[in-house]
């Protein structure tokens, strides 16, 4: 009885949040529009007009400056960029032959960002005010797998990195070591070995999940238990979209949640943005030369997507092994509600009088046992009915449940997203 009371305010709730949330229309969002599509509840437009930085080898990760706002960071290759999105200037932080290839990193606090140089098998720190590295993991061009301290462990092709901000310690995909390191404190320590290699790392700070993509497969960990979850469980390389259970990637790098149950994947070598709802169990594209109704998707074409960035609300950018980037908006796809026909005015019909009523000779105030009777049973007749109804409605919506609890998460999910909260 009470989850059946529970799922009828959960309805309720959603149906007010859902009226609420602020929604940009149709016409604000496709102005500059070379691809739209609904996926999963979700409504993608993807844009190119837009003001973006001058790439010059490949995007492998961007982030937004915590400390300054319209300012946000990119991982270009060999070099370190600051990029500010008002104005459209760019300043290259990284001096020349400082770093090799910068595939990841992570912002430690509002001063001190963490860069991973692949292929020096290397961490440094890098202060922002003053532009200066310093050794903060590992031995540069010296690789291995050995735990312990940081300046004397080896990593192997390590490839990004990722915060938990409750305790700030840093997780990292050792790509060569086909393991997850553990950074906490002084100390480097094996977390988890993984029969693939890792590429990109993303943890969720909200759920506390870890999630991973490796050389063909999507994977959650539960860094309490060490708990590992295949999300897409094929092991091929190659491309499926479906179910989770047969879907295919290849060579997936950077991971964005825009819900609860919505996740964007950076599939590299597919040259596409795949969608995984964890809730429906399915796996689908973006700018996929397998939409046929798309008479723009030359336009919407991935080349080889790598980083993926929150982009101010409600909107993802997209990098990867080209000069172009592209811009990827996401909102509710609601239908508009269509109104309950209003039943047909009856005209009213005037009182029946009798010439006694108008006379004033006879009068009646009481009713007669037969009236008091075809009352109370109307009345038992029409409680009937009322309880009849209730009991249906209440077997529909709870049958409908899950479907309103899927709508209300994902409705507070990308909400609070396009709040950035």
């Amino acid at each position: 009885m009470w989850n059946k009371l529970l799922n009828l305010l959960l309805l309720a709730v959603t149906i007010i949040i859902v009226g609420i949330t602020p929604v940009a229309s149709d016409e604000d969002l496709e102005q500059f529009a070379v691809y739209s599509k609904a996926v999963n509840d979700i409504k993608f437009v993807v844009v190119t007009d837009f003001t973006q930085p001058e790439i010059e080898e490949r995007v492998w990760h961007m982030e937004e400056s915590d400390a300054e706002v319209d300012i946000y960071y990119i991982a270009d290759g060999s070099r370190l960029i600051k990029y500010e999105d008002s104005s459209g200037d760019q300043i290259t932080l990284t001096a020349p032959g400082e770093f090799t290839q910068i595939t990841g990193f992570s912002q430690v606090n509002d001063t001190t960002i963490l860069l991973v140089d692949s292929l020096s098998h290397c961490l440094k720190w890098f202060d922002v005010p003053s532009s200066s590295t310093s050794l903060a993991a590992g031995s540069c061009n010296s690789s291995g797998h050995v735990d312990g301290e940081l300046l004397t462990a080896r990593f192997s092709t390590p490839r990004q990195v990722t915060r938990n901000n409750q305790d700030g310690s840093l997780y990292l995909s050792d790509s060569g070591n086909n393991a997850i390191r553990l950074l906490a404190g002084e100390l480097a320590s094996t977390m988890i070995t993984l029969d693939d290699s890792p590429h990109g790392i993303y943890y969720d700070n909200r759920h506390k999940q870890l999630y991973v993509t490796t050389t063909s497969r999507f994977i959650r960990i539960n860094p309490a238990t060490n708990i590992v979850t295949p999300l897409i469980e094929s092991t091929t390389v190659g491309f499926k979209d479906g179910g989770l259970n047969w879907a295919q990637m290849n060579s997936p790098f950077e991971i964005k949640k825009i819900a609860r149950y919505v996740i964007l994947v950076a599939d590299t070598l597919n040259n596409r943005l795949r969608v995984v709802n964890t809730r429906a169990d399915t796996v689908s594209s973006i700018c996929s030369s397998d939409d046929e109704d798309l008479t723009s998707i030359d336009k919407c074409n991935l080349y080889q997507p790598l980083s993926l960035m929150r982009y101010k609300s409600g909107a993802v950018l997209i990098g990867g092994n080209s000069s172009e980037m592209k811009l990827l908006n996401y909102v509710l796809d609601r239908p508009t509600p269509v109104p309950f026909p209003k039943p047909p005015m009856k005209p009213m019909k005037p009182p029946t009088t009798t010439k006694e009523d108008l006379s004033g000779s006879t009068s009646n105030t009481g009713s007669s046992p037969s009236t008091t009777v075809v009352i109370a049973v109307s009345v038992a007749t029409v409680g009937v009915i009322l309880i009849v109804v209730i009991i249906s409605l209440s077997c529909l919506l709870y049958k409908r449940a899950s479907k309103s609890r899927y709508v209300l998460e994902l409705t507070i999910d990308v909400y609070f997203d396009q709040l950035n909260l």
